[in-house]
């Protein structure tokens, strides 16, 4: 369903193009990494847009704002290492506070699990993530898949001591953050209840409404899913070839 875009869209903005043309290409190109990072076509083309960007990161014409996050996280879901650390030093040379965190939300999407805690330790490391942001990383991590989700729960649990130094006097909001962010990504009452659970052990009065909030939402995501899975035909790619014609 979102390949066939690609040649009807494609990845360069066109001038003069509609408004609803560039909204289209930036959620094409965040599906993409979603769901066809691996096909060759992609895989090939972000990686032409990345070597634009290492050799020139303010050439926008070509590697627009706002597919970069996306492709970023194309590259990472590819590569290993060496792309990792090619993104992730464009932190700390990056001038603009968006550019920033286009890294912050994106390295936790390798498919490398050491990176992914790397990405994890990083965020309490003290090299430079700035305290209001620390929790981006965090959330890229958790997004990135099933096995994120459950790296960011494990990672919180074992490091609150950390993040609550972290944070300090700074603004309940941030604590609130990381809990949404670690915490918030499952689809199971069983995790519902233990994280319950660990927060009735570990509380955090000041963030009680959101914890209440995300468990409440994880119960919603658990019953939906349970829904659907009574649907058969969701489970058939030919039922989701059928929308396209």
């Amino acid at each position: 369903m979102i390949l066939p875009l690609v040649d009807l869209v494609g990845w360069t903005p066109v001038p003069g193009e509609d408004h609803s043309n560039l909204l289209l290409r930036g959620t094409m190109v965040s599906l993409l990494a979603s769901f066809c990072y691996d096909d060759e076509k992609i895989k090939n083309e972000a990686n032409l847009r990345f070597l634009a960007f290492i050799t020139d990161a303010n050439d926008t014409a070509y590697f627009p704002s706002d597919i970069r996050l996306s492709v970023f996280k194309i590259i990472l879901k590819n590569g290993g290492v060496q792309e990792y650390e090619k993104i992730q030093a464009y932190y700390y040379t990056a001038v603009d506070q968006a550019e920033k965190k286009l890294v912050l939300g994106s390295l936790g999407w390798t498919n490398d699990r050491s990176l992914k805690n790397r990405t994890l330790e990083w965020t309490l490391s003290g090299e430079g993530v700035k305290t209001q942001d620390f929790f981006y990383p965090m959330g890229s991590v958790s997004g990135s898949g099933n096995e994120g989700t459950e790296l960011s729960w494990e990672f919180f649990q074992k490091n609150l001591p950390r993040i609550q130094t972290k944070i300090g006097k700074a603004s309940s909001s941030l604590m609130d953050a990381c809990i949404f962010n670690c915490c918030g990504g499952f689809l199971s009452n069983e995790k519902a209840d233990e994280i319950e659970s660990f927060f009735k052990t570990n509380p955090l009065p000041k963030s009680g409404r959101k914890i209440s909030q995300m468990i409440e939402n994880i119960r919603a995501n658990a019953s939906l899913l349970e829904y659907l899975k009574q649907y058969d035909e969701l489970n058939d790619p030919q039922f989701w070839k059928s929308l396209l014609s």
